[in-house]
Order: structure tokens, then sequence, then C-alpha cells
């Protein structure tokens, strides 16, 4: 036995006797991976369930007995009770592994050292400016470009824009959309540090500066970088800014970054903010996705490499509650689509990215084409989450960003080197207007 095959046989055991327990159960999987199960009402006060103490037993001995004592705990520590343990969830929720056709089911509760947030609630925060992360499984996809022209274009309508550069191990959205003397003071990482210490909000208004690339236009680009002007000191600083304790004491990483993001908002008052994310599966990117209130802009190339790797995210979220949330806040980017794509979207690359991604989507997100007896009526289109392969409209249609050999070099605050902009990035910016840009100024008073 291993550690996948020990949750699903405690899947199966905790199904098997469920009906006779007669209540939802939790199986909680703690650092080392060893399992518990977790329920909501102790035997004492099981009112009416005569049976409950017996099927309790006999599910702990078949649990300790298969799995004790590499990948279960012994049966006398096996069973918690929620009401006694209202400290145990400090990170994720639950997520459902079965649902009994009678309505019972089994969940798993994972404590994780990291990874947690992946599970998080999804925030839906009403007010406050349009947030976008832009996010890529793999590096080298063109992200930090893509947030300096977005930037460019929302200013080049009028737009406020605040940048903030959260891929702290790989800093650079600060440097690409600032001059070297125009660099702030402090960063994010120093604000992380600094609000430990109950410091945060002096350095606030140090933290931001404006990019000269808003110089032309009527909008304004306020950029917060990962790394103020002075760099000695960051990787040491580095390793306390995931620190899980803010001004007041305890405080999760993501609500500390929601409490900066709150406060650069009220500072800077933008139109839009963009977020600059980590790339990968790490904390910090889960936190930009489900727990700022975002669009999640997920960037794509067409490899086997790509996939495999967006399959390990959306395969851990298949379970999530918020799954029908979260979905409708992906939007495919797909990047780097070669030069030869300029006119002719029904090329063979384009389709086949079209394709992959709407087949993934398929899979993980849409819903399912419903299933129709004979004499039933069509259902309202509009009750499904799915759209056709060609639908512009759907979540998984690729909004180009073509590859020009230029883009290596990219300098946004170089004239000449945005004049690859609407060749590269046109179809991308046309539906981001279309999508958020009018949609916002419908809005304005």
């Amino acid at each position: 036995m291993n550690f996948n095959q020990a949750l699903q046989r405690a899947t199966q055991l905790t199904m098997a006797h469920l009906a006779q327990v007669g209540e939802d159960v939790v199986l909680v999987r703690d650092l080392r991976g060893r399992i518990r199960l977790l329920l909501q009402t102790p035997p004492h006060k099981a009112e009416g369930r005569p049976d409950f103490r017996s099927a309790l037993r006999e599910l702990a001995k078949a649990v300790s007995d298969e799995l004790s004592p590499i990948y279960a705990y012994a049966k006398e520590d096996l069973v918690l009770f929620r009401d006694e343990l209202s400290n145990l969830f400090t990170n994720g929720i639950d997520v459902t592994l079965l649902d009994e056709s009678g309505g019972l089911k089994v969940y798993l509760h994972d404590r994780l050292l990291i990874g947690a947030e992946w599970a998080a609630e999804l925030s839906e925060e009403e007010s406050g400016p349009k947030r976008f992360t832009l996010y890529s499984m793999k590096g080298g996809v063109g992200r930090s470009t893509t947030v300096a022209i977005l930037a460019w274009h929302l200013a080049n309508k009028g737009k406020r824009v605040l940048v903030v550069d959260l891929d702290l191990e790989s800093p650079g959205v600060g440097t690409t959309l600032l001059e070297d003397q125009n660099q702030p003071l402090f960063g994010v990482v120093d604000w992380f540090v600094e609000d430990a210490l109950g410091n945060g909000d002096a350095i606030l208004a140090d933290m931001v500066a404006e990019s000269s690339l808003a110089n032309s236009t009527e909008g304004r680009i306020a950029v917060v970088p990962a790394c103020g002007v002075d760099s000695d000191g960051y990787i040491s600083k580095l390793g306390r800014a995931y620190l899980e304790r803010g001004s007041q004491g305890p405080e999760s990483w993501p609500d500390r970054l929601k409490r900066l993001l709150s406060k650069l908002e009220a500072q800077e008052t933008p139109d839009f903010v963009l977020l600059d994310s980590r790339t990968g599966l790490h904390d910090t990117s889960a936190a930009l996705i489900l727990a700022m209130n975002a669009e999640t802009l997920m960037f794509v190339v067409d490899t086997r490499q790509t996939w495999a790797a967006y399959e390990i995210l959306f395969s851990h979220w298949k379970g999530h509650p918020d799954l029908t949330q979260i979905r409708k806040r992906l939007w495919v980017l797909g990047s780097m689509i070669p030069r030869d794509d300029k006119e002719n979207e029904a090329s063979s690359y384009s389709t086949g990215l079209r394709d992959a991604s709407w087949e993934f989507f398929t899979e993980h997100l849409y819903d399912d084409e419903p299933e129709l007896e004979e004499g039933d009526e069509e259902s309202d289109p509009s009750e499904h989450f799915r759209f056709s392969s060609e639908d512009p409209d759907g979540n998984h249609f690729p909004r180009r960003i073509l590859w020009d050999d230029a883009l290596r070099a990219f300098n946004p605050r170089n004239s000449s080197d945005l004049d690859i902009v609407n060749t590269s990035y046109g179809s991308l910016l046309e539906w981001f207007d279309r999508a958020f840009v009018e949609e916002d100024a419908t809005k304005d008073p």
C-alpha cells in the first residue's frame, strides 16, 4: 500500500459504513499522511440513533486494521469530533471525495505544510477595482511582458492602473516598468517584513513609483515592485515574507496580502489592478487565484508539458466546493503563437491549441451535456456552463499572443518597441476591452 492507495481504501471503507453511521465523515490526513476520522456528533449526543456507537466502532476497526500504523492512527485514537476540535481547521476546506445517493458524503481535509491554499475558499468581495492575476504553470511564456502591455493599454484609455509584482522569487515586472533611477525605496517583501513588526503602514507611500510608460497617456501606471531600491538583505527578507503573522498576531498569508492590496488600493485609487504571479504550484499563486477576488489569465502553450502541469492543479480542484465559481474566472491566453498565424486564425497550431484547451476544460471544468430522454425538451443552454470548441466567448478559447523575435528584448519604455504591440497583442487586447474595459465603463456614473 502507498500514500494514494491508503486514501482510496479509507474512502471505500468509510463509504461502506456510511449508512450505518448516519452522517457525513471527514477523513483528516495529517502532515505525515496518516488518516483519522472526523464526525460532527459525539456518541453521547447521538439521540435517536441506537446503532451509532457500534457502527462507529466497526468503521474505526476496519480502517485501523487495514491502514494502521503507517497510514492511519490506532483505533483508540482514530475518531475525532468536530465540536471538540474547533481549532483543527486552520487551513484549507473540506473537499468532497464521494457523494452517496442517499445524500451522505465522505470528505477530505488535508493538513498541509504547503499547498493548502489551493483548497482555500474563493473570495467573492463585491467592491473595489477590477483585479487580474496573470498566471502561468511554466516560465518563459511572456507573462511579465503581458502585464506591462496591458498596463500601457489601459493607461492609453485613461485608466489608473496598479501593478504589483508578486513573483517574489523571480522579480521582474518592477524593473520592466520602472527606470533604475525611479525605483521606490521599498517593495512587497519589505512590507511583509515590516508588517510583522507592526511597521507596515510607515512604508506604504514609499513602495509605489509611477512608470514613465504612461507619460504620454491620459492614465497612470503605479508600480509596486517585489524589491525596493536597496536590494541588500533581500534573501533574508524573503525568508520572512511568508510568515503567517501580521501586525496584530497570527494571520494567514492570503489575508495579509489582501490587507496589503486594500491599503494600496485606498492609497492609489486604481481602476484596474494587475497582479504578476509566481509560476507553478506555490501557495502564493493559489492565493492570487482564489483569495484576491481576481480574474485569472492563464498562459498556455500547446505542449504536453503545459497540459500535464495544469492537469495536476485541475485534478486537485475537482472536489472543490467553489469550483462552479472558480471556473468562471479562468481565461486562457494562447502564448507564443507562431508568426504565420498572424492572418490565419484557422492555422493548424491555433486550431490545435483551441481544441486541446476545449478538451481540457470539458474534462475538468465544463458541465456535461445533459442527457435527454425521448420526448424531453432541450434545457436552456444558459443553465449549463459549457461552450462549443469554436465559441470565442468560452473560457477555454485561447486569446492569442503572436510571437515576435523582438519580444526577446522588449522594453515597453522604448517607444519603438511598442510598435509590435498591435501585431502581437492586438487580438488579446480587443478581447480584453470587450470583456472587461467596456463592462467597467458601463458601471461609471
